[in-house]
This record gives structure tokens, sequence and C-alpha cells, in this order.
């Protein structure tokens, strides 16, 4: 075992030496499990009293991690006894464990050791015996299959001498070279390769959102009822005159909101003065406020079809003329709305 390990252990630092230069792979690891058929060619131990031989080995096997492989094979060989016609044939099945320096496609090496059974059929006896196999070896894949080489120093324990020489007394410790060249077919879909992150997204900088526009408050117009009077009263002229006052004007302009807001209304404006003065006086100067507030409405916006204006001077008093309060109740312009 000495000299094998010591050849072995050259042969790995080769492998070592040679996977310095070799890049390692890229690709995601491939864990799917494999077929691995091979053919084999052994230079058996002397003691066998055989010739080299060739066979053939199956096996199936995974990938456990960047580094190590796990494998169960199992070997036949047949090989011709050195004298007599009788033929030997030996099966060794094992469990390997296979270590990878890289996974680079184009040459992954490894080492290998493992363990199992070794059944000899010689001349005149058989038997099962305890066997090790240690070896080197790499893989060079072409696209989705790889081939595969590797030697390996196969050992048993206490293999009965009869089986290689009829009623040999004793037993031996075989050391036997077996190489194979093979093919690695993996079962199953390739892995994907994993995808680069996205990148994250950038925050896009604050936009000042625009100062809300002034919400104007709308203000319902409710339509007036029929006959409906709206009073301008004397205090909205000017003493004595047709004259509106600005206090009279920003009322009208509320009344020509409303009759704009409702333009079927028709209405009737009718002007009042109080008992002072001429009766002739009073009703020239409720005719002519009566015109004044109709024309104020026809500037803003109010057809004159729809108003009609008349002055009743100091007639229809709605309150008594002999007090200055019921005088000055007196004194107005009602717009009356007639529907």
């Amino acid at each position: 075992m000495s000299r094998t390990l010591l050849k072995l252990f050259t042969l790995s630092g080769l492998l070592i030496a040679g996977s310095a230069f070799a890049d390692s792979s890229t690709e995601p690891l491939d864990t799917r499990i494999y077929f691995a058929p091979s053919v084999t060619v052994n230079a058996l131990d002397n003691n066998w009293h055989a010739g080299n031989g060739m066979g053939f080995d199956v096996g199936v096997g995974k990938a456990l991690s960047e580094h190590w492989n796990v494998e169960l094979n199992t070997d036949y060989t047949g090989s011709q006894f050195s004298s007599g016609s009788n033929s030997l044939t030996t099966n060794d099945t094992s469990l390997d464990a296979m270590y990878f320096f890289n996974r680079n496609p184009s040459f992954s090496p490894f080492v290998e050791a493992g363990a199992g059974a070794l059944y000899a059929s010689g001349s005149a006896n058989s038997g099962t015996y305890a066997e090790g196999n240690v070896g080197i070896g790499f893989m060079h894949w072409i696209n989705d299959i790889a081939i595969r080489a590797d030697i390996r120093d196969r050992f048993a324990s206490s293999v009965s001498s009869n089986v290689a020489v009829p009623n040999a007394p004793g037993s031996f410790q075989p050391n036997d070279w077996i190489a194979r060249v093979g093919l690695i077919i993996p079962l199953g879909s390739k892995p994907e390769p994993a995808r680069a992150p996205e990148p994250a997204p950038v925050a896009a900088a604050p936009v000042e959102a625009p100062a809300p526009a002034p919400v104007t408050e709308v203000v319902e117009i409710v339509r007036p009822a029929a006959h409906t009077k709206l009073v301008l009263d004397g205090a909205h002229f000017n003493f004595d005159k047709s004259t509106l006052r600005p206090e009279g004007k920003g009322k009208l302009d509320e009344d020509a909101k409303m009759l704009n807001a409702y333009p079927d209304i028709h209405v009737k404006i009718s002007g009042y003065t109080d008992s002072i003065g001429t009766a002739k006086y009073n009703l020239k100067l409720s005719k002519a406020r009566a015109a004044t507030v109709m024309n104020y409405l026809k500037s803003k916006g109010i057809a004159a079809d729809r108003m009609s204006e008349e002055g009743y001077g100091e007639s229809n008093p709605v309150a008594s003329n002999k007090t200055a309060a019921g005088r000055a109740e007196n004194r107005r312009v009602e717009i009356e709305t007639l529907n």
C-alpha cells in the first residue's frame, strides 16, 4: 500500500498543479443525479495468477457541493488464468466519495476513495471479500455530457488463495489497478443560471405638489315662492332722489343673482313713498325709483320682458304714516315674483 499511496499522491499533485491553470466555473452547481457507464482495463495483482482483463463499470452519482460528489459503482472484469483454460471474474460494488479541486467544465480534477465488497470466482472456488479503493481522475464536459477518466487502486482483505490456484492454502491481499474511461450523463433538465438581482429602485426626487386651488364656496340660491316680495327700502336711495346708494346696489346684486339663477321667473317692480309732500310729487318719485331698479336689474342681465315697473306714490302703505318708523317702512320699492 505504501508504494500505491506514494504514486497516488504524486499524481494528485500533478492534477492539482494542472487545476491551478484552469479557471473556476461560474455556472451554478449541477446537482442532478447522473448515470456513469464506463469501460475498464484491469491490471491484476500477481497473486491472482491471471492476466490483465477488460470489463465494464456502471454507476450513479450526484454532486453534493462545490467540491464533493458521491457515487455507487459496480465493476465487472473477466481475465484468463496464466495456466489452464479457466477464467477469473471479479465483480466489486463500492460506495465512493469524490473530492473536486474545481468545477471547471474543461478540466475538473478529483481524487476519490471508497469501500464495498469484491466477489471473485476462479478455477474451483469463489468468495466475497471486503474491499477498498483510492484513485484520481478528471472530467471534461462537452455541452451536457462529460467524459470521465480515472485510475484506481483496489485492495481487498484476505482473499482465499484457492480462488486463484486450486487447493492452494492461505490467503493474499491483492492490489489491482483499474483504469476507467466513460461518460457522465445527467438525468433531467439542467438548472437555470441564477439571475442577477434587479437593481434597487432609485427614489424619484420629491415633486412639490402645487398648492390647491382655493375652493369657492357655492351658495345655493333658493327659488322664492310665487308672489314673494323682495323689498328695497327708502334708505337704499339718496335722500329725496331716485339714485341708488351703494347699499342699494348691493341689495339689488343679490336679487339679480336669484333672477339669473331662475330665468323663468317674472317680476313686477312697484315704487311707494310716505305721505309727506304732495301726492303728485310722491307719485313721480315712486315711478322714478321703480324705473331705476328696473334699469339696474337690466344692467345685470335680466331681460326687460321679464319685468314690469310702476309707481304708486303714497298709496298702499304697509305701516302708519303718523310715525317716523312707519313712514320709513312705507318708503320702499317692492320686487314681487309673479310665478
